[in-house]
């Protein structure tokens, strides 16, 4: 069987003329489950697998194939798929396919041309599943895929052009002044405003701007290029001289504009979707142009106009439904169900047509209608379908529109609409009521703006009368802004009137000078050039708030990565690309006009940052709103999985993209910074994260975490994410937290995971490279189970070892509700920790699309690309990503939060062991006993496999034992899942790397599992600089020393919170790290297999015993198998008394106890507790300590001291910065008073005083005794 499907049917097919690229296929089937309490629903599955349908689930193969540059010259292709074999559907297959969703016969494939960074490629979704000419069931199970190009008709290939667009904005010189209009008319603007602008050579004053119309959202509609002049009218008076009490008028288009539908035949007014104002500019330092006069035809007319379409609209925009979209609604129907809509039409044609359209919205489970009367009598009904209320899926409301049709009854016209309840409650929503009448041309004083659709047609002349009495009346043509003409007339007795040709359509307006609009003054506008840039690539496009910021953020990529890097504000941006009014298109014809002009490779710009928050309400200027960078919102705003926000809209910059079509050309992220505090901790976080500061083994740490609903498919899939990474990118450790592991506990708040909630913690305080969540969510927290909720994420002190986080989740990221600042948005914000990244989703999602686009990214995370072969930043990883994840939308749904230019802390070297108990790996494998003595050598290698031997500095090696098999514990029902992890370490150190090559030894614990099996040694290493990763899983591990040693002595424990000046019985805050060193000759227990022999720590109170697994949490001393450590991160613990006790296990199973008691503080306010002094009495000097609940706050010291007669003596300042510490000290104080002169021997007050960074302030005072 052979499947074709052509783009252009009409063109020539040459196979034998052109080269082609072939391409062979194979399939690898395999079966995943969705299992619910009730059911387990299967599907099909392989790599490259998409679901057009996200009921039925049938698969197409989607692939993204680059065209060879050989042809890429072509503008058109042919797609075959050939030599396609077919195979049975096996008897666990079928029950994985829905057979009605297969159509009999031949099923086309499906492919587009599209461009990705000046690259042509082939989006190609194969059909996968047939029913065969016996009508059964057939699997794709291999095919060649052919491209073809394919000649125009004419015989030559066809290049597209590129659209041309100006080197130089005039804003790049001159002064230049912006005002503003709020409504379409002619307006003055007086010689003395003109002065008070501020310009000079008035008689050279010209008028700039493109009117109040939206950009379109396609790329292949034009769009206005930089400022273009608008002819201006000048009033010389007189004398002929430019001077006061003169004027100039021009033709101001606002913010909402008359457009015409054909599909019903009507005029509409359309608001601009970002602004309520239109904005122009004046300079005089620019050519003038004025307004010119268009003379009658001398032909005759052939048609007469004495009238024109009036359009009136009711149109509120102030209610989104689903807080999403572009639909937005007015006036609700629920308590009041009628409402009256008076026209005021002055002037109508009474008996001409009246055209009323109607759209409008119902939410209610029956049907229900509108009924609309035109002065109370009835002229239609508008019936709604109902809804399925509860159901989050389905549309939130029943929207539907129609045009009615009656004759206009007179001069008053009033159209009452009611909302007609089938039940009490429904509730209803009015989107627009638009009215078109005929009305009389008559002029009455006020500006005219008017046009007659009847005028137009071939070779039509038009005379147009207009009634008046005025002799001043003048009439604009004013069809286009930028071409406006004063059109000749002819004053009659009682009317004016005028000839003009009217082929096409033709807009006039008719005013007298005396009667005008003003415009309002906005500022001054500083020359720029955005049409003159090079090149770059990378541009951050900020809120002015931000701009110190971006700039920072600029200057760290021109250092570290030499990229080419502009930061424009967004004024600038509308400025020149929307002629100064808000558009979100102006950004993305911004980065269109830099990728256009790109002639080679490397000029393509590569990474867009927009740096501020976005709201999806783009119009509102209220101060709580937070469009600082506008969002693109998809048109649909009823239903919540249908709609969405995209910032890959300014990336999907081809010919005939748009919307959301296409394939991404740059990386694109956003900060959703909302001040310039937030703002702050974004680019800490970044400095931090590229600095030297937080290098550590953190950085080959992954967790995969699954939640437990719709059966198991959440963790199956994190699983497949997971195993994935462990078989092709072993130099990784993974975690994997999988809620139906652990132990659910039920209360009156509902279920819950405390468990699965501490590991979570705990794995990200110690650091993680990689977070990856599969499950529920929503703006608030992930899971049904609220495993991860806001009071989480603001606990967590990563801030050296910031992880990138992949939520395949709903709405966890949605930064464009001004009233919530969502979770996933906090992951970023957080000031302590949390992410230096998110891919996350900002709406509702299906699972399955989801999982195939975060497999793409894991697929892709560890891969190198490019000529240099390295790895990718964060907006390349994404756009690779999104481009090869099909082309639904659901992938629009997710959003970088985060700078795309930033690189996650990927390794420079290699690092391998060459021996183990002095046998190389490569000639034999030696086996790990329990209490057996072993010996490691290792080596630090390039990627070319060479010695690093200028590679000097510590290496971490952690050894696993056998990895086990997990069942979950079906918590909800359903069936269990087994799952493959490895948990238990048998030894974890650190060895000193000389010239590239260290060593290390250690004892096995006597708790392995005996059976032998396959192990695992991580390694990481690091010089402060750079890092290294790698791991074996060569060795065996099982069995027992023949010759083990003896050893009777439990380990050596101390205990302390956040440092070593901890001291029992302190303070802390609700988040403490507990720091734990021990010792043993034999070396500590670590491995969580012996029962009872685990690693622990008991947090006990009054009301609570909690206890932690420190197991996978020790790590021994360079070179010191003996000695080692825990740092293990405690999350909001209340306040009180609290008790800590660490247990502790040697190898040989002998275990020791120690404990310390510590009082919480709530950490809201500064406390400070237990000053004094050491020595006193003292004579030549004392150290002063006290202690704290705020670790990681900048603190004010003063310390002041006082004799007994009150007097202040001696004041002692001191900062303390963000130490962590809960203890400070010492402070010295040589008993001298504040000019020097030792003070005599008695007892003095001492008063401390501290301050901490947010201004919270608390004192503390005691007694000090010098003798001498």
């Amino acid at each position: 069987m052979k499947l074709v499907f052509n783009i252009l049917t009409f063109l020539l097919l040459l196979n034998n003329c052109f080269s082609q690229q072939v391409y062979e296929r194979k399939i690898n089937w395999s079966i995943k489950s969705n299992i619910t309490d009730s059911y387990e629903k299967k599907y099909l599955w392989f790599d490259n697998a998409v679901y057009l349908d996200h009921e039925s689930m049938i698969p197409s193969h989607f692939e993204l194939i680059k065209i060879d540059e050989s042809i890429s010259n072509y503008k058109n292709y042919s797609v075959t798929i050939e030599n396609d074999i077919w195979g049975p559907i096996n008897d666990a297959e079928y029950i994985a396919v829905d057979a009605s969703a297969i159509s009999a016969g031949n099923q086309n494939i499906v492919y587009s041309i599209a461009k990705e960074a000046g690259k042509k490629f082939v989006q190609i979704s194969t059909p996968t599943i047939r029913l065969n000419r016996e009508n059964r069931l057939e699997k794709l199970i291999s095919f060649r895929v052919n491209i073809y190009p394919v000649a125009s008709t004419n015989g030559s290939s066809v290049k597209l052009l590129k659209n041309p667009t100006k080197s130089s904005s005039v804003l790049s010189s001159g002064k230049w002044i912006k005002v503003f209009v709020e409504i379409s008319g002619i307006h003055k603007i007086t010689y003395s405003e003109l002065q008070s602008f501020g310009l000079g050579n008035l008689i050279n004053v010209s008028i700039w701007g493109n009117g109040g119309k939206k950009l379109p959202f396609m790329n292949n509609q034009t769009s206005p290029d930089d400022l273009n002049p608008i002819p201006i009218y000048i009033e010389k008076g007189n004398d002929g001289i430019f001077n006061q009490g003169d004027y100039i008028l021009f033709f101001a288009e606002g913010p909402k504009y008359p457009v015409y539908n054909p599909s019903v035949d009507m005029w509409t007014e359309e608001q601009h979707p970002y602004t309520k104002k239109t904005h122009y500019f004046i300079t005089t330092d620019h050519p003038q142009t004025l307004i010119q006069t268009e003379t009658q035809p001398l032909d005759a007319n052939n048609y007469t106009s004495n009238s024109y379409d009036a359009i009136i609209t009711f149109e509120q925009n102030d209610t989104n439904l689903v807080k999403s979209g572009r639909e937005w609604f007015g006036d609700i129907f629920d308590l009041t169900t009628t409402r009256n809509y008076n026209t005021n039409l002055s002037n109508p044609e009474v008996g001409s047509e009246l055209k009323v359209w109607l759209r409008a919205a119902a939410r209610s489970a029956a049907s229900s209608n509108y009924t609309v009367k035109v002065n109370s009598v009835n002229i239609g009904t508008l019936s709604l379908n109902g809804v399925i209320i509860g159901d989050e899926l389905a549309d939130l409301v029943s929207v539907k529109s129609q045009v009615f049709k009656t004759t206009i009854p007179n001069n008053n016209l009033t159209i009452e609409l009611s909302y007609n309840k089938t039940i009490a409650a429904s509730t209803g929503w009015l989107d627009f009521l638009t009215i078109n009448a005929r009305q009389k041309l008559i002029f009455n004083g006020t500006q005219l703006l008017f046009r007659d659709f009847s005028t137009t047609g071939v070779g039509r002349v038009t005379q147009f009368s207009i009634q008046t009495n005025s002799q001043n009346v003048q009439i604009w043509d004013v069809s286009n802004i930028n071409q406006a003409k004063k059109i000749e007339t002819t004053i009659n007795t009682g009317s004016l009137s005028f000839k003009c040709s009217t082929e096409s359509l033709r807009q006039f307006i008719a005013f007298e000078p005396s009667n005008t609009r003003s415009v309002s003054f906005v500022g001054d506008v500083a020359n720029q050039n955005l049409h003159g840039l090079n090149q770059p690539d990378m541009v951050i496009v900020t809120h002015p708030n931000f701009l110190s910021h971006a700039n920072e953020l600029a200057s760290i990529h021109r250092e570290l990565d030499e990229l080419n890097v502009v930061v424009l504000t967004n004024e600038q941006v509308y400025n020149e690309f929307s002629s100064g009014n808000p558009d979100v298109s102006s950004i993305r014809n911004l980065m269109r006009m830099l990728y256009q002009r790109a002639n080679a490779e490397n000029e393509f710009p590569r990474y867009l940052l927009l740096f501020g928050d976005g709201s999806y309400d783009n119009l509102s200027t209220k101060s709580s709103n937070t469009n600082y960078i506008l969002t693109f919102q998809s048109e649909r705003s009823i239903n919540k999985i249908q709609s969405f926000i995209t910032d890959d809209y300014f990336g999907l910059l081809d010919e005939n993209e748009g919307e959301a079509d296409g394939l991404l050309d740059i990386g694109i992220g956003r900060i959703p910074a909302k001040s310039t505090q937030e703002a702050d901790v974004v680019i800490g976080k970044i400095k931090q994260y590229i600095s030297s500061d937080n290098i550590g083994g953190w950085q080959n740490q992954l967790l995969f975490i699954g939640d437990d609903e719709d059966g198991n498919i959440h963790m199956q899939d994190a699983n497949t994410l997971a195993d994935y990474i462990s078989i092709n990118h072993n130099e990784y450790n993974i975690q994997k937290v999988f809620f139906d592991a652990y132990k659910q506990e039920n209360s009156s708040g509902g279920a819950s995971y405390p468990d699965a909630t501490s590991a979570i913690n705990t794995t990200i305080n110690n650091g993680a490279l990689l977070v990856n969540y599969t499950g529920h969510g929503n703006e608030r927290w992930l899971s049904h189970e609220k495993v991860i909720m806001l009071d989480d994420v603001l606990s967590w002190k990563n801030y050296k070892s910031l992880s990138l986080f992949v939520t395949a989740t709903c709405e966890f990221s949605r930064f464009d509700d001004y009233n919530l600042t969502s979770t996933g948005e906090w992951v970023l914000l957080s000031p302590k920790g949390a992410g230096i990244a998110l891919l996350s989703t900002t709406r509702l999602v299906y699972s399955n699309p989801n999982f195939v686009l975060n497999y793409n990214f894991i697929k892709n995370i560890f891969a190198k690309s490019g000529v240099d072969n390295t790895y990718n930043t964060l907006g390349d990883l994404v756009r690779v990503t999104k481009n090869i994840s099909g082309t639904g939308y659901n992938k629009r749904n997710f959003t970088l939060l985060g700078d795309p230019a930033l690189k996650l802390r990927y390794p420079k070297y290699k690092i391998d062991l060459l021996s183990l108990n002095g046998k190389l790996l490569t000639e034999q494998t030696d086996t790990l006993k329990a209490l057996s003595e072993v010996s490691i050598n290792g080596q630090v290698l390039d990627f070319n496999g060479n010695l690093a031997s200028n590679f000097t500095g510590l290496a971490t090696i952690t050894v696993f034992d056998k990895a086990k098999n997990i069942t979950t514990l079906t918590n909800d029902g359903g069936y269990p899942m087994t799952f493959s992890s490895r948990e238990n370490v048998i030894y974890k150190g650190n060895a000193a790397v000389e010239g590239g090559l260290f060593e290390l030894d250690f004892i096995v614990p006597k708790d392995i599992n005996y059976q032998y099996g396959s192990g695992r040694i991580s390694l990481f290493a690091t010089n402060n600089d750079e890092t290294a990763m790698g791991s074996n899983e060569s060795i065996i591990v099982g069995g027992i020393s023949n010759f083990p040693a003896e050893d009777v002595t439990g380990p050596e424990i101390k205990i302390y919170l956040n440092d070593e000046n901890f001291k029992n019985g302190g303070i802390s805050d609700p988040n403490p790290k507990l720091l734990v060193k021990l010792f043993d000759e034999s070396g500590i227990n670590t491995t969580g297999i012996g029962i009872g022999h685990d690693l622990t720590a008991t947090l006990s109170s009054d009301d609570l015993v909690q206890k932690f697994n420190l197991n996978n949490y020790y790590q021994s001393d360079v070179n010191d198998f003996k000695r080692g450590r825990v740092e293990f991160q405690l999350t909001n613990l209340s306040p009180g008394l609290k008790r800590m006790k660490v247990k502790a296990w040697d190898i040989y199973n002998n275990s020791s106890e120690t404990e310390i008691s510590f009082n919480v503080t709530s950490g809201n306010k500064l406390e400070i507790k237990n000053f004094y002094g050491f020595p006193n009495p003292f004579s030549d000097k004392t150290d002063m300590f006290f202690e704290h609940n705020q670790p990681d706050t900048d603190l004010g010291i003063e310390i002041q001291i006082f004799n007994y007669s009150g007097m202040l003596v001696k004041q002692i300042f001191y900062s303390e910065q963000n130490s962590g510490n809960y203890r400070i000290g010492p402070i010295s104080w040589n008993g001298l008073n504040n000019s020097g002169s030792p003070l005599g021997k008695g007892i003095y007050i001492c008063r401390l005083i501290v301050k901490s960074a947010n201004g919270d302030t608390a004192q503390i005072q005691n007694k000090l005794v010098i003798m001498k």
